[in-house]
This record gives C-alpha cells, sequence and structure tokens, in this order.
C-alpha cells in the first residue's frame, strides 16, 4: 500500500514525518477543517502547537469554535509539489477549506534555478528522512541508500542504530525541532542574494513558466471554490523583502543600484497569475504585516535562517485566526 494512500481511517502524519500528528479521514459533523499547504515555512521549524498552523488553531479554538488544521508542509518544495499533495490528500480527507502558503520569491526562484525537478513527487526531502524531525527518532523503515547493495545499507544503519542509539540529539532551543538549520553568514548571504535576483525589474520573463505553474494551482484552487470550500492563499515574504537593513546591506555588498529592484515584484506577479485565472479566489498578502513587525523592532525570521522564528510563527498564526474571524 502506497503511505501516501495509506488504507484504514486514520492517516498517521508524524509517521510521515509532516510536522502533525493524525488525523481521521471522516470529520466529526461538528469540525471545521482546515487542510494547510505549503513549504518549510508550512512545515515550520518548531513543534506543531508553535507552527502558526498550530497557533491558527488554538486561537480559533479560543473563540469557541471547534477547528483542525492539519499540516500539510513540505520542505524543499515549490508550486509543483503543492499541486501533487494538494491533488493526493484533498481527496482522501474531509475538509472545509484550503489553506495555501506560496513562498513567493523562493517558490519563483527555485523553479527559475531548477533547483528543484518538476514532478509530482510528495515529500521527498522529509518523507525519505532516516530520522523524525520531531523526535530525532531513527526510522529503520527509511534507511538511506549508502551502499550499492541494499542489505549493506540495512546492516549499516542496525549496527550504528544499536552503537549510538536510537535518537540522534542536537542541542535545539525548545520549541523547536530538528528541522531547524541556521546556516553560515556565508551561506545565509547566498540565499539573500538568490532572493534578491527575483526581485530584479529586467528578469521578470525568466519566471514566465513558473508562473504558469501558479496559473496550473490557481485553476484547480477555483475548482474546489466553486465546489464550496473555502480557499485562503497566503504569500509570504521572505527576509529581504520586509527588512531594509539586509536590503540595503546586500546590494551594497554586491554594488547593485536598489532601484534595480522591486522587492513586491514577486508577491505582485504571483497575485496577478492568479487573479487571472480567478479573480475571485482569496489572497492574504503577509508582507505588510511582517514589515511592520520589523519596523517594530521584532524580526519574524530566525538569525541566518530563511524560516519564521516561533515568534513569526505566532505573528502569523494570530493574524490567520483574525482574518479568518472576520465576517
Amino acid at each position: 500500500m502506497d503511505a501516501y494512500r495509506p488504507s484504514g481511517d486514520v492517516v498517521h502524519l508524524q509517521g510521515l514525518n509532516y510536522n502533525d500528528t493524525e488525523i481521521a479521514k471522516v470529520k466529526p459533523d461538528d469540525e471545521f477543517r482546515i487542510l494547510s499547504f505549503g513549504d518549510s515555512f508550512c512545515h515550520a521549524t518548531v513543534s506543531p502547537p508553535f507552527s502558526y498552523n498550530g497557533i491558527l488553531e488554538s486561537r480559533l479554538r479560543d473563540n469557541n469554535l471547534t477547528v483542525r488544521v492539519v499540516n500539510f508542509g513540505e520542505p524543499l518544495s515549490s508550486i509543483p509539489q503543492y499541486l501533487a499533495t494538494l491533488k493526493n490528500w484533498a481527496p482522501q480527507i474531509d475538509h472545509d477549506m484550503i489553506l495555501i502558503n506560496i513562498f513567493a520569491i523562493n517558490d519563483l526562484g527555485e523553479l527559475a534555478r531548477n533547483d528543484l525537478e518538476d514532478d509530482l513527487h510528495l515529500n521527498r526531502i522529509m518523507g525519505e528522512l532516516f530520522i523524525n524531525s520531531q523526535t530525532g527518532h531513527k526510522r529503520l523503515d527509511h534507511v538511506p541508500h549508502v551502499f550499492p547493495l541494499r542489505l549493506m545499507d540495512y546492516l549499516h544503519a542496525i549496527y550504528y542504530y544499536f552503537k549510538d542509539g536510537s535518537v540522534i540529539y542536537r542541542e535545539i532551543p525548545p520549541p523547536y525541532t530538528l528541522a531547524l538549520g541556521p546556516v553560515t553568514p556565508e551561506s545565509f548571504a547566498k540565499v539573500v542574494e538568490n532572493d534578491l535576483a527575483v526581485c530584479d525589474n529586467d528578469a521578470q520573463a525568466i519566471h514566465r513558466p513558473a508562473l504558469e505553474r501558479v496559473k496550473e494551482l490557481a485553476d484547480l484552487l477555483s475548482t474546489m471554490r466553486k465546489q464550496g470550500k473555502r480557499i485562503l492563499i497566503l504569500i509570504s515574504p521572505s527576509e529581504i523583502q520586509i527588512n531594509p537593513a539586509l536590503f540595503h546591506e546586500t546590494v551594497t555588498r554586491l554594488h547593485r543600484d536598489p532601484n534595480r529592484y522591486d522587492l513586491n515584484l514577486p508577491n505582485a506577479m504571483v497575485r496577478d497569475a492568479i487573479q487571472a485565472v480567478d479573480p475571485e479566489l482569496e489572497i492574504f498578502d503577509l508582507t505588510p504585516l511582517l514589515r511592520e513587525t520589523m519596523a517594530q523592532g521584532v524580526n519574524p525570521y530566525y538569525p541566518l535562517d530563511a524560516h519564521w522564528s516561533a515568534v513569526g510563527n505566532r505573528i502569523v498564526g494570530e493574524a490567520l485566526a483574525d482574518h479568518l474571524s472576520r465576517p
């Protein structure tokens, strides 16, 4: 049986290395269920209750609503993988709403640079990982490929399982998980440079193939909206889009003219592609919120990491709860 089309009444999400627990395929009559999709921003580098999905769920429950937000975020994924994951899980699991997070600058950049394969492979990184990202426990049913002979892979894994223990330990401050991965300043600078390149006014043509995939995603979401599902599309910024100091430091280091770049461009291209398919699809661009957060002296991103910190996840989760609570 395909692990992503499981038999039985319950899907064990943590066993598939999603940043969640488990979910019944059939929802209770009084439950409002949201299926949440996206990349590592959606998966989050914090444990489930502290992710924006977890914060959204708890805040809505504080309003006496019976809500379940199911986290299908997949690190190192982009628009093609969002499509594949949505097509796989939405027909299998009862739901009332789809929440999808498009990390515009990253999604466009990854496809333009061919960093990711444009395929339908589900949960490529986390699903095949040897360890459980929440607990650090080694997964003997996901032994990595090291040797030409597969039997040697299993013997190697079992030997070190008993020699070194069943858990991989890292000094990680709670509530973070093993998905947390701050990098060196040099590596982070390269990430920022890649993000800046997507904001180049003269490079819009290179993103046309990716935007066609955005339109394909929007077409699927439009069909679901017309079938009665609520759809909310988040557009999330990178740090360079909300942190003026980081932007000016980067263009100065690269000896670039700051006027060459439009920090709103990636989000605008994604928004325009979606609205060209269906103007009634609901979009919530988080950029103004996070710019205001930054202006107030709170950086929502983890240092030397492209992802939101626990504080950033809380801010986004609370803003989502406020947004969904409005009439």
